[in-house]
């Protein structure tokens, strides 16, 4: 079925940021240099900028990302890093790739995992808290940071839905020891290739991230070296042209957050009382990956705003210890999360969208209540 409004619309309409994109890709075959290039040092240099962080390390996804933070900050086999279980399996199978333990937290009526939770399952063998910032909402990190100082467990962010996210001026990917952030197509610092990065204040992460980034080289641009491998991985690294295309978005990521926040806003003023969704401090700033909503009779609505062309998804469903492999990590049930998956519903909030079809969509969700 083709959707008159999608969740995602992933084609270049813009005629001048086409043309930019193409200028960018064929700089990049002028000079030649297709991985490691110039381009990936440039984007580094300036994520690291607008973060007001450190290190950044670009690579070749989000997926990467994660499990280089965790890695390179020395997860190891028999560890344990408590996780939410509401999330994409990315980062939990993040953490068995580096021989830990998941152990599932519940989560806050904000989507996010819940601190009280993550207090009561702290053992002997807990390292670490790797926080998701579930649709770009930041975790409460100012909690997670006291019970991980208290107790002297690292915090790792997985930080793919919340570039640009703020709390009291500090950005998503700064909270931590090391943070992974996606910039694949669909997010709002998009690319246009799989592609992410990973950011930390450490030098000795960084340092051991980049050389497991290329195999376990050094990573020599230069080439001098090609097969001097200091620790065993696989690759990777990040394309000169996926990271000219990057630096393209990112000129215009302001532009384009203010029409998502404009649409997010419109729909927190307007949508009915009994749409819930979450909720923003004054010192917050959201990262609006995509627009969650928490509803009563989710799957009804589901199926009356794709009769009516609105096309919706239900995210991170079964909740990872509910999965087949993950099931015999499960401990208990979490009763926040088990209740809550049953009412998510991600609406469109984009902005190739127009106002005309963000009122649509919300006058048909306060038709349906009203029915």
């Amino acid at each position: 079925m083709k959707f008159k409004i999608p969740i995602f619309d992933l084609k270049v309409y813009d005629k001048n940021l086409k043309k930019n994109l193409i200028n960018s890709v064929s700089n990049v075959l002028n000079h030649g240099k297709l991985f490691l290039g110039p381009e990936v040092d440039k984007l580094e240099k300036k994520l690291s900028k607008f973060l007001n962080i450190k290190y950044t390390l670009a690579v070749s996804s989000g997926s990467s990302a994660i499990f280089l933070a965790m890695k390179s900050a020395g997860i190891k086999k028999g560890d344990e890093v408590i996780v939410s279980t509401l999330t994409w399996i990315i980062p939990v199978n993040a953490i068995l790739m580096c021989g830990a333990i998941p152990v599932f937290a519940d989560i806050d009526d904000n989507l996010n995992i819940d601190p009280i939770s993550v207090n009561k399952k702290i053992t002997k063998k807990t390292k670490a808290i790797l926080c998701m910032h579930y649709a770009g909402k930041l975790c409460n990190m100012l909690e997670i940071k006291k019970i991980a100082k208290k107790n002297k467990l690292k915090i790792f962010e997985d930080s793919a839905q919340s570039f640009g996210a703020k709390l009291s001026n500090k950005s998503s990917g700064t909270f931590s020891d090391a943070a992974g952030f996606s910039s694949n197509p669909m997010k709002p610092f998009n690319g246009y290739t799989e592609s992410g990065f990973l950011t930390t204040n450490s030098k000795k992460i960084y340092d051991r991230a980049k050389i497991l980034r290329h195999a376990g080289t050094l990573s020599d641009y230069k080439k001098i070296v090609t097969n001097h491998c200091i620790e065993p991985s696989l690759n990777h690294k990040l394309d000169s042209v996926s990271a000219s295309l990057l630096l393209v978005s990112l000129k215009s990521f302001k532009n384009k957050m203010k029409i998502i926040n404009k649409y997010a806003s419109f729909y927190e003023l307007n949508l009915p009382n009994n749409v819930k969704f979450q909720t923003i401090s004054k010192n917050e700033v959201h990262g609006r990956y995509v627009f969650p909503i928490i509803v009563n009779q989710r799957d009804k609505l589901a199926k009356y705003l794709s009769h009516n062309g609105i096309e919706t998804k239900i995210f991170n469903l079964p909740l990872v210890y509910n999965t087949p492999f993950y099931k015999k990590f499960k401990k208990e049930k979490l009763p926040n999360a088990e209740k809550l998956i049953k009412k998510i519903l991600i609406i469109p909030c984009h902005e190739k969208l127009n106002f005309s079809q963000i009122k649509y969509v919300t006058n048909k969700i306060i038709k349906f209540y009203s029915l």
